[in-house]
């Protein structure tokens, strides 16, 4: 799934701003994965391409009203997952409770099946 930022709200405040260093208005980026909230939809970007040499590969949660689809094809390895009242679209292997962390912790395995994971999605965007 590939969409086109559109506006630009911020995480921090769910206000719509002119600008963001992570996000730019006309620019398409591949879905990792859709969360939705209790009151919202949230998409999982990567980081942008530019990020500084030696960065963690990280990625963001992003308000789905940012967006316009662009390419709806699902990667092949998402599947559905329901916690909490919570609907989850991404791989299998980041729906295990304590994934997010672990990857933010860096924790080998997780960044590991991060970084396969989403090769494997950009690979079918």
């Amino acid at each position: 799934m590939i969409v086109r930022c559109v506006r630009i709200i911020s995480p921090a405040t769910r206000a719509v701003v002119s600008d963001h260093p992570a996000m730019r208005i006309g620019a398409e980026y591949p879905v990792l994965e859709v969360l939705t909230a209790v009151d919202r939809v949230l998409l999982r970007i990567p980081d942008p391409v530019d990020s500084p040499p030696g960065a963690f590969d990280s990625s963001g949660l992003w308000d789905a009203s940012m967006f316009a689809v662009v390419s709806d094809r699902v990667p092949a390895c998402w599947v559905a997952s329901l916690d909490e009242g919570a609907l989850s679209l991404a791989p299998r292997e980041w729906q295990r409770p304590g994934f997010w962390e672990d990857f933010f912790d860096q924790v080998p395995v997780a960044v590991a099946e991060y970084d396969r994971c989403k090769a494997e999605i950009l690979q079918q965007c």
